[in-house]
């Protein structure tokens, strides 16, 4: 792995993720614990609706529940450092490996943001404490999602390495070189 878990502290600095979005995220544990069936629900039936995840979940649907309860529950846990970092780069890695494309796992990120709001909205009775709870929860789905991105990047970095047989350094370069000087196109 070549994501530094330092990455994820600067991430979190850049989100204004801090001690209060920690104690917001642990207060909301009973609740999201309540709504979690529901959002795991709502989760793999989406995944379940499109033939792509449809056949990765086919047959394992509740184990993967298991694992998407753990996951809500590491979410809320509190615990934001080097081994949550790891626990979610390693399911972007999962998700690599199954040719899940990343942007079904956004998709369904989504879905997972926009319901837990609406059900704890109603749990809160839409107070102004709820803005600052949602808006915490909002923060780690998103770091989340970094996290998981970044591991999408950093595997198809390495296969494209492996292939072609291509330094990594080389590729990343490659990759970062601005569009107005790429080569003329035009000669073709």
């Amino acid at each position: 792995m070549t994501i530094a878990y330092s990455m994820f502290e600067r991430l979190k600095r850049l989100v204004s993720f801090d001690d209060s979005d920690v104690e917001n995220l642990r207060s909301l544990a009973p609740a999201i614990m309540e709504i979690g069936p529901s959002l795991t629900d709502a989760f793999y039936s989406a995944l379940a609706s499109e033939p792509a995840t449809a056949e990765v979940i086919d047959g394992r649907l509740e184990k993967l529940q298991k694992t998407h309860s753990q996951w809500l529950r590491e979410l809320i846990a509190g615990d934001y450092g080097e081994r949550y970092f790891t626990s979610r780069i390693r399911i972007g890695q999962v998700h690599v490996v199954h040719g899940i494309e990343p942007a079904f796992v956004e998709a369904v990120m989504s879905i997972i943001r926009t319901r837990a709001i609406k059900l704890l909205a109603e749990k809160f009775d839409g107070t102004a404490d709820l803005a600052e709870k949602a808006a915490s929860f909002i923060k780690i789905c998103d770091l989340d999602m970094l996290l998981i991105n970044m591991a999408y990047a950093d595997e198809r970095l390495e296969r494209l390495s492996s292939f072609t047989g291509m330094k990594r350094t080389l590729i990343e370069n490659i990759i970062r070189i601005p569009p107005d000087t790429e080569p003329a196109r035009q000669a073709f």
